[in-house]
Formats: structure tokens, C-alpha cells, sequence
């Protein structure tokens, strides 16, 4: 009788061991769930913080008429950026929205929520990352100011045999990560040729007078300052910025129309309404950024006419 007994207390006091163990592990589990949870919450808030912080930090980048300015955006950990972009969002502009995400025990963790930009227009890869990012804006005319595009990059660039109006248009900017070298001349990072002087080895290849950038094996056509956005992006991220920009113009270009108007009254014969009326026609349709070359040239035209006209009488 006692050995029952004592067998039924062993086994009681085994079932308890073996209860408070899994009870005890159900509890850790749970704990360290419930911590992750948190860590994870807490994250997503501090990279959508971030990235909400990013855009303030490019607001001042808009230019008014002014050549272009340039700074740096420096984060406290390794920081991962990620953008993507449409031009039939939030018409009639269009936007682009990004997400961040830094390291932590030494791997990148989840992005925090997209961060929508709908009134600036960001060239840039489709991911960046780094400690460390170099930005600049240059304005956007054709024929009339359209808008500032922002570059950003993480990357050192080797811009081989610029010509001289390259040289002299960013030159003055002093960025950092943009190297201007030619063939006797080496750099490290990813190297820029124009005009296929030792275009071999280059990652990026432009056609400067065919006014063309070939990167990632895609042609992205560009216009005055779009070389900068052609050079520093990815092709989609370029392209939708180009239609997005062209939505803007076709916006513009009607609010000048109807200025033409009202100057009209004024025994003022501008002498560009239909000719800006047909760009605006071919802007809303473009289907890619080739078609920014044959915009020039009406650009080119209504411009000579604008400047030509009599004072007072100007529309732009």
C-alpha cells in the first residue's frame, strides 16, 4: 500500500514538473511574441518617421529660377530606401511614395509604412542605401519652368569626358560623390562615359548629343536637366517621372492659354497659342520619354516666338 502510494505521489509531482515546464514555456513563448510584436510596432513607426522626416528635408529644395542646390542627408544607422512611383495616381500629377528600413542586428529590418509624394518629382534607383545620401535639384523648363527635379544617391559616380556645359551645369554644385575624370584618370565607383569614350567598362552610357542615357540595357531619352535624372535613376522610376512631368506641363500649359487670352485683349498678338495648344495635345499623350524630343523642338519654337514678342506682351 505505501509503495502505491508513493508511486501515485512520484508520478503527481512528475505530471506537475512536466506542467509548470510547458506551462512555463507557453509563458516564454507568449513573452517573447509579445516583445517582437512590440520591437516590430515600434520599428514601423520609427522608419515611417523617417521617412516622413525625409520629405520635410526636401522641401527645400525647390528652386524657384535659381541654378540648383545640393546638400547631404546623413541617418544615424545604415538606412535602406526603397521608391516606386505612377503617374495615374492622385491625378492629375501623379506620385511617388517610399518606405525605409535600417539595420538592426546587423540585417536591414521591415519597411515602415509608404510615405506618398504627389508635388516633387525624385530621380533615383529603386533602392538606395547607406549612412550617407547626396542630394541636388536642378529646374525643369520646356519652354516655361515645369518644376525642380531632386536627385538622390548613395553611390560614388566617375563622370567620364563630361563635356564642358555638364562640367560647368553641376560642377558648381560640389557634390561629393561625383568624380569628373577622363581616360588617363582613375575612380572608383560606378563610372558614367558620354558619348561612347570608354564606354566598355561603364555602367551608364550617354548619348549626349542623341540626347539619350543607356542604363540597366533600356534607352531613357531626356531633355535640358532630365540628363540628371536619367543618369541617377532607374528607367522606370525616369519614366513615369517624365509622364508625371508632362501631366504637370499639360496642367500649365492650359493656365497660359487662357493668360493668352486675357493679353489678347491687350493688343498683344503672342503669336504662340496654337503652337502651344498642339504641344499640349502631344504631352497629355506621350508614351515614353523618346517622345520628349520632339516636344523640344516645339519648345524650342514657342520659346524663340515668347522671347521675340514685344515687352509686355511675353507670356512667360
Amino acid at each position: 500500500m505505501n509503495f502505491l502510494l508513493s508511486k501515485k505521489a512520484a508520478f503527481e509531482m512528475g505530471f506537475n514538473w512536466i506542467f509548470a515546464i510547458l506551462a512555463g514555456g507557453f509563458i516564454l513563448f507568449i513573452a517573447i511574441y509579445a516583445a517582437s510584436n512590440i520591437i516590430n510596432t515600434g520599428n514601423q513607426v520609427t522608419q515611417t518617421q523617417k521617412a516622413a522626416s525625409l520629405t520635410a528635408v526636401l522641401d527645400p529644395y525647390e528652386t524657384g529660377l535659381a541654378s540648383g542646390k545640393s546638400s547631404e542627408i546623413n541617418f544615424n544607422k545604415e538606412t535602406r530606401l526603397y521608391f516606386d512611383c505612377s503617374y495615374k495616381n492622385h491625378p492629375p500629377f501623379g506620385s511617388q511614395w517610399f518606405s525605409s528600413s535600417e539595420v538592426m542586428f546587423e540585417e536591414y529590418n521591415s519597411y515602415g509604412v509608404n510615405t506618398t509624394i504627389i508635388n516633387k518629382y525624385v530621380f533615383v534607383e529603386k533602392i538606395i542605401e547607406g549612412k550617407k545620401y547626396v542630394a541636388f535639384s536642378k529646374p525643369f523648363f520646356m519652354p516655361f519652368k515645369i518644376a525642380d527635379i531632386i536627385v538622390i544617391s548613395a553611390s560614388e559616380y566617375c563622370f567620364y569626358d563630361a563635356p564642358e556645359e555638364v562640367i560647368d551645369d553641376i560642377g558648381g554644385l560640389n557634390l561629393p560623390n561625383i568624380i569628373f575624370a577622363n581616360s588617363s584618370i582613375k575612380c572608383r565607383g560606378i563610372k558614367v562615359c558620354f558619348d561612347d569614350k570608354n564606354s566598355d567598362n561603364c555602367e551608364v552610357k550617354v548619348a549626349y548629343k542623341e540626347k539619350y542615357v543607356q542604363r540597366y540595357g533600356k534607352r531613357m531619352y531626356f531633355e535640358g536637366s532630365l540628363l540628371y535624372g536619367a543618369i541617377f535613376s532607374s528607367p522606370d522610376i525616369y519614366e513615369c517621372n517624365v509622364k508625371r512631368l508632362m501631366n504637370k506641363f499639360v496642367e500649365l500649359g492650359g493656365i497660359y492659354s487662357e493668360k493668352i487670352k486675357i493679353i489678347e485683349r491687350k493688343q498683344c498678338d503672342p503669336k504662340i497659342g496654337t503652337k502651344l495648344g498642339i504641344m499640349i495635345s502631344r504631352a497629355g499623350n506621350i508614351t515614353g520619354s523618346r517622345n520628349l524630343l520632339d516636344l523640344a523642338q516645339n519648345s524650342e519654337e514657342i520659346d524663340t516666338i515668347n522671347e521675340n514678342g514685344k515687352s509686355g506682351c511675353k507670356v512667360f
